[in-house]
């Protein structure tokens, strides 16, 4: 029995440590197959990415592929945009301004996954937009049009640092319905709030009221993306 259980010792001794490295190999195996496969996986999704990004850009951008990335190119007026899918998996965002040679846009990040990336190449479509609309000239009015004089040519300049196309003028409240029809969208200063419902049912207008915190603050970077989500509208 002792000589026997002791066999029985020495077998295991030998035979546990080869199953172990055997479970081993495979295991290795198993991974480096699950590996390769989120890789292509991974790879498929990247590609996808860049021809959603192809399908929402505006008419004009060149696709082009050199050693290191996939690039889709276009100019635009003053501007020189690009957006690149470098083969290590970042992808960069710019927009140049050729004519001072600012860089006025620019980002680049890991692409990580598809809904991540979605999300900040989105962004860039909304800012790429507000550059290409056309002039929007916007109408803000007060009680007399003396406040809202300075409050306008603030914005304004806000506006261009922006580099969106805008420009805005002043006006009291009694002369607001004639001048009305040559602005595509009207702001209200707190002190003319109370007018909006009656506005309404003269112009045919957007109007938006500026909220009383931001005018008394002067937050000029709140009122411009309040006033975006209306200048990025098609119907505007």
């Amino acid at each position: 029995m002792i000589l026997f259980y002791e066999k029985n010792i020495s077998f295991q001794y030998q035979v546990i440590p080869s199953l172990l490295f055997l479970s081993i190999i495979i295991s290795d195996d198993r991974y480096s197959e699950v590996s390769k496969m989120d890789q292509f996986l991974s790879e498929c999704q990247y590609e996808i990415l860049y021809q959603w990004l192809k399908h929402h850009l505006p008419n004009g951008f060149i696709d082009s592929k050199n050693e290191w990335a996939h690039s889709l190119t276009t100019s635009y007026k003053q501007y020189h945009i690009e957006v690149s899918f470098y083969d290590n998996g970042v992808i960069e965002e710019t927009i140049n301004d050729t004519s001072n040679g600012d860089v006025v846009y620019y980002i680049h990040f890991l692409f990580l996954n598809f809904n991540q990336s979605v999300k900040i190449l989105k962004d860039f479509l909304i800012y790429l937009k507000s550059l290409t609309i056309q002039k929007k000239n916007i109408l803000i009015c007060c009680s007399c049009g003396l406040t809202s004089s300075l409050f306008a040519e603030k914005l304004e300049e806000n506006f261009k640092k922006q580099h969106m196309n805008v420009h805005i003028e002043a006006c009291d409240i009694h002369t607001l319905a004639n001048k009305s029809s040559n602005y595509e969208l009207v702001l209200l200063t707190p002190q003319v709030h109370y007018y909006k419902p009656q506005l309404l049912q003269l112009i045919d207008k957007p109007i938006i009221t500026i909220p009383t915190t931001d005018y008394a603050c002067h937050n000029y970077n709140h009122i411009i993306s309040i006033i975006d989500s209306y200048l990025l509208k098609e119907d505007i």
